[in-house]
């Protein structure tokens, strides 16, 4: 679900659920809340023949789980879980597909600290800056997958945080490497958040992800290698009166012999106009390969929503994203029902 941004550098900072969850206090010290979306939608998408097909879907229906129990003042552990399911399949299909996410921490004055399956910090700076849409996204640059992480993020400094963040692969899991070893990458984001604007910096290493192999063509050899690509960008979000603003600079270093050339930069804009009782939104985008028998690529998404109560939103969308036979182009209306 796409965010509003200009408070990016402190969205992670204190670990909540959806603002309509149902919580259970526990005791004193110790909280629970159960919270969720149902999020089906209409789509109609160009595949990679250029054939149109519309479909009832599902854009990432939730059920989720939350907990902290504060030891001291100043002193809160917390663990969270959350499940992806399809609300448009039946359980023989696998209603519940995925986790989407699921850690364990602790927070307090000198910040936070956790463990497991969430969004890179990368992400949540730099690329949602500009990636405004429910689903017709903007092509995201690569950063590290969403598992096995350690995170540290640091309170505000007048206005100034930062957070870091190492992904541990072990040897069992890098199946199909040709160099198969304990791997740990690296990434780290930061900035500031002023009144109605932020700018921040990201940088991941890709250390401990596995990727293609390519020989001296251009073409894939079929074996894989731990990336020694890295991802680096800069963002920045402005906000006056109902408009907000957000903007993207990035590069991605691809692996040796990649036929899109060395790196591919990443040019984006995005813009929000509040119309009170929901959003009007568009991004656009211009992908550029390093390579000449790589052609860029001009993206563009919009959409608008509606709040029809403060649990139910209906929202339409359209991306367009200039690859060969039209493949990816959408359409689609959907809703989210929060609870």
């Amino acid at each position: 679900m796409r965010q509003a941004t200009c408070a990016l550098a402190l969205a992670a900072l204190m670990t909540a659920p959806s603002a309509h969850a149902i919580d259970w206090q526990l005791d004193d010290d110790t909280s629970f809340s159960l919270y969720g979306t149902v999020e089906p939608k209409l789509i109609n998408e160009t595949n990679s023949d250029g054939d149109d097909s519309f479909e009832l879907d599902d854009e990432d229906s939730t059920l989720g789980f939350y907990a902290e129990h504060e030891f001291s003042p100043g002193l809160t552990v917390f663990g969270q879980l959350e499940l992806e399911f399809d609300s448009d399949e039946d359980t023989g299909d696998g209603a519940f597909d995925a986790q989407d996410s699921a850690f364990a921490g602790i927070k307090g004055d000198f910040g936070k600290l956790q463990a497991g399956n969430f969004d890179s910090v990368y992400e949540d700076l730099i690329i949602d800056a500009t990636e405004v849409a429910e689903d017709a996204e903007i092509t995201d640059e690569a950063v590290a997958s969403e598992d096995n992480m350690i995170a540290y993020y640091s309170p505000s400094f007048g206005g100034f945080s930062f957070r870091t963040q190492v992904r541990i692969q072990g040897e069992d899991e890098l199946g199909g490497v040709n160099n198969p070893d304990n791997e740990v990458g690296f990434a780290a984001a930061g900035g500031y958040t002023g009144e109605n604007f932020g700018i921040y910096a990201g940088y991941d290493d890709n250390g401990s992800e596995v990727r293609d192999q390519f020989n001296s063509n251009g073409n894939d050899t079929g074996n894989d290698r731990v990336a020694d690509g890295e991802t680096y960008g800069l963002a920045g979000t402005f906000n006056i009166a109902s408009f907000e603003f957000g903007a993207k600079y990035a590069v991605q270093d691809n692996e040796d012999n990649d036929p899109r050339g060395d790196d591919i930069e990443f040019i984006a804009g995005r813009g929000t106009f509040n119309y009170g009782p929901g959003d009007i939104y568009a991004a656009v985008q211009e992908v550029s390969p390093d390579a000449d028998a790589a052609d860029d690529r001009t993206e563009f998404t919009a959409g608008v929503d509606y709040m029809v109560m403060s649990n139910l939103k209906v929202w339409s969308e359209a991306g367009f994203f200039d690859r060969d036979q039209d493949a990816g182009n959408n359409v689609m209306v959907g809703a989210i029902y929060s609870f």
